[in-house]
């Protein structure tokens, strides 16, 4: 449980670190895209701002942009015509900020960023690149630009991010509190079910050996009284071997999942080759037991004959077990446009609200002394039955009013 839990954390985590990742570079990718655009835009313009100041001659200022120009030295040189105060309020932060980027550039290299500019902007595009004059690199010259789009953009963006992130978070977080509910039910059904089995083992188990002893001490002298102990210990025997056969049974069917082979069945032939033994049974017990007329006249329906069998043979042994005597079981039926349903009803004590929510779970017996025969895993392997068959179980009870069981099958 440990490591599974373990790797379902490491999973959650993972899942977030390439979610955030993903963010993270889209947001590089839209520095990316918007630099090449404008780079595509406003690298021509100032291609040729650049060369009219290599030759000495001054611009108009612009309000779509703003140039900047240094010599080799970082003195700056004048480009506008108007010298009007400069749009730029900082001027020594941005000076200082430019010719940062003036040895890269005068190497002839052209060098583009999207950030803050002191005085400029909140947000801004620089473009820098070589003054040349006759073949020479004489300084750098720098188009400063508002980068509103890339701005809003990125605002949008980081919006989008923050929420999906937020929501992504809280999804794993559920998850994660999700599986370590299970997990913790699981870890209790799994003390539960080796509880309930080392119970279920030891009762005939000691049964048997405490009137094996007796009689291997020849306490007992009795002929009637021997022939009592070994019929106890045979019926214990048995009771102990259908324990594990069920036990075998429920194992197999839950951890080894099998596609079982479907075909069209004769409803109503498997309905009388279950009844036929449990009618005997019925009058060895004093019990009415009724097939209606709905349940003697189903079509066919396509499923595994084996094990519709099977089910209704764990249900009938329910209801007959559970029954009183002069009570009644009835098998029903009927149909929907595609669905027959079975019914297996018996008029006996019912079965508790408590119990009933977990009456297919191993172990689960409204007989809570354990004294009945039975393993209680008939219901547990019922249902594991119809939910591999691809159909539905139910069950509907009230104490002292009787229980019924219903079976879905596909009509053929």
């Amino acid at each position: 449980m440990k490591r599974l839990f373990s790797s379902k954390l490491c999973i959650a985590i993972v899942i977030l670190a390439i979610f955030i990742s993903g963010q993270l570079l889209g947001a590089f990718a839209i520095k990316h895209y918007f630099s090449q655009s404008k780079i595509e835009e406003l690298q021509p313009p100032l291609t040729l701002i650049g060369e009219e100041v290599a030759s000495g001659e001054n611009i108009s200022r612009t309000d779509d942009y703003f140039i900047k120009a240094y010599d080799v030295h970082g003195k700056e040189i004048d480009v506008y015509k108007d010298d009007s105060a400069s749009k730029i309020t900082s001027e020594t932060k941005v000076n200082e900020k430019l010719t940062s980027y003036l040895p890269k550039i005068i190497s002839g290299k052209t060098v583009v960023e999207i950030h803050e500019v002191p005085g400029y902007s909140a947000k801004a595009i620089m473009i820098g690149q070589p003054l040349v004059q006759d073949n020479k690199v004489t300084g750098g010259i720098y188009l400063l630009k508002e980068a509103r789009a890339y701005q809003a953009a990125l605002n949008g963006f980081y919006l989008v991010f923050f929420v999906t992130l937020a929501i992504g978070t809280v999804i794993i977080l559920v998850f994660l509190a999700m599986f370590i509910k299970e997990k913790n039910q699981l870890e209790q059904m799994r003390k539960d079910y080796v509880a309930n089995i080392s119970h279920e083992l030891k009762t005939p188990l000691a049964s048997i050996k405490a009137l094996t002893e007796t009689l291997a001490d020849h306490v007992v002298t009795d002929q009637k009284k021997i022939d009592q102990y070994y019929s106890i210990i045979l019926r214990e025997s048995v009771r102990l071997e259908k324990l594990i056969s069920d036990l075998l049974e429920l194992s197999r069917l839950q951890y080894k999942k099998t596609t079982y082979t479907k075909s069209v069945m004769n409803t109503k032939e498997i309905i009388a080759k279950v009844s036929e033994p449990f009618a005997i049974l019925a009058d060895d017990m004093d019990l009415q037991f009724q097939i209606t007329e709905r349940a003697k006249s189903l079509p066919a329906t396509y499923s595994n004959e084996d094990r519709i069998t099977q089910v209704l043979t764990i249900l009938l042994d329910n209801a007959f077990k559970f029954t009183p005597e002069h009570g009644q079981v009835t098998i029903d039926a009927k149909t929907t446009a595609r669905k027959a349903e079975i019914m297996v009803m018996d008029n006996g004590p019912g079965i508790s609200k408590e119990v009933l929510p977990h009456i297919f779970g191993r172990f689960n017996k409204e007989d809570l002394s354990h004294t009945s025969i039975g393993s209680g895993l008939g219901l547990s392997i019922a249902l594991e039955i119809m939910e591999q068959l691809g159909e539905r179980i139910s069950v509907k009870s009230q104490a002292n009013a009787g229980t019924t069981f219903t079976i879905t099958l596909k009509k053929a």
